[in-house]
């Protein structure tokens, strides 16, 4: 049985009205898009079925619901089988679409909604089949972005061993080195501090100075510390909570890890910076240190850049600890580039950016 109203080869894509119809004929594009390319993201998956299973429940309640079942419209079904499976099973959705139209066969020619569901249905089907398909077909990352991450990969080891690149680097190491030192101090007093503050504070009587109470909810860092140095005692409810004897030798080990992590990732971000510019240019003459200091959490460093051209600028780069509103620790580099001036003397006017550098500078 063919519905007369329907005039469209696809009774789904008919029932679709307004911005819905583009949104279906999305999701048949995709699905054809995405059975020529063999893969797709789990995401892209999702998405997709979305888009099939609203534009069929619409489809199901503009061909089915509405002129057999809605507005007691379904006190015209007899009792029974085709009733049952009217006023109990909700409109189809991708992975029970085969299912339904399997019972619906056996009842087919028996009511004129029966004979609406099979068509709407048989429609349904094939397409349920693919998207089902498709799943076997989900990756982690689609070869177009693994090959565009590799090649971005193999350009930036190229970039990176650049002689003017690697003078640069060296300069960075040479203002980690020359802090290392200092900052070895800086974080060694800073750890230290977290668990003086807390022991100083401490009573085992008061449930607010117990070290997840004390830290684990402004300072997650500082309670990571206070775990590792110290150790419970006692059974739950009634417990003491003591340093460990060699809980200085552990300060001292993680400062030297803080120390050389703040270091390694000051220099390999800096130089990841600098490096399109370094080999945009690819004269660089020399490479001054201007400015190296450090304080609790921090690395600051300048460096002059005059290349054979005439052109120059000097850089700070710096590494910063932050934390979130959650209080989760983590590292920024900001870098502000300065008296920017061009082969021809000419200077760059407002503030030279990270892109102006590479899009301006680099170029001339």
């Amino acid at each position: 049985m063919k519905l007369t109203h329907i005039t469209n080869e696809s009774i789904i894509l008919d029932a679709q009205e307004g911005s819905r119809r583009e949104w279906y004929q999305t999701a048949l594009d995709n699905l054809e898009k995405y059975k020529q390319e063999g893969e797709l993201t789990a995401t892209e998956h999702k998405e997709m079925r979305e888009r099939f299973s609203r534009a069929f429940d619409t489809a199901w309640n503009k061909l089915v619901r509405d002129p057999y079942i809605t507005a007691g419209r379904w006190e015209n079904i007899p009792k029974g089988p085709i009733y049952d499976f009217f006023m109990l099973d909700s409109s189809p959705q991708v992975h029970t679409s085969p299912g339904k139209l399997k019972k619906l066969n056996k009842l087919a020619g028996q009511h004129p909604v029966v004979d609406a569901a099979i068509e709407v249905l048989e429609e349904i089907v094939p397409f349920a089949s693919e998207i089902k398909e498709l799943k076997t077909k989900i990756v982690k990352k689609k070869r177009a972005a693994v090959e565009k991450e590799q090649s971005a990969a193999d350009a930036q080891r190229t970039m990176l061993g650049d002689d003017d690149v690697q003078r640069v680097r060296h300069a960075l190491e040479q203002i980690t080195d020359d802090l290392k030192q200092d900052l070895y101090k800086n974080n060694l007093q800073w750890i230290t501090g977290l668990v003086d503050r807390w022991a100083d504070q401490y009573d085992p009587k008061n449930d607010k100075t117990d070290p997840y109470e004390f830290y684990a909810k402004s300072n997650p860092f500082g309670y990571m510390i206070l775990q590792r140095v110290t150790t419970r005692s006692g059974s739950y409810g009634d417990q003491t909570v003591t340093l460990n004897d060699n809980y200085k030798e552990y300060l001292e080990k993680e400062a030297n890890t803080i120390t050389q992590d703040m270091m390694n990732k000051f220099v390999y971000k800096n130089t990841h910076k600098l490096a399109p510019v370094l080999v945009g240019k690819g004269n660089l003459k020399t490479v001054t240190l201007r400015h190296a200091s450090t304080d609790t959490g921090t690395i600051e460093g300048t460096l002059q850049l005059d290349f054979q051209d005439n052109s120059t600028f000097t850089v700070t780069s710096k590494l910063v600890w932050s934390w979130s509103r959650n209080g989760k620790q983590f590292t920024r580099y900001p870098t502000t580039f300065h008296n920017v001036k061009f082969s021809d003397g000419t200077k760059m006017a407002g503030r030279a950016s990270e892109d102006r550098m590479n899009s301006e500078f680099a170029k001339r």
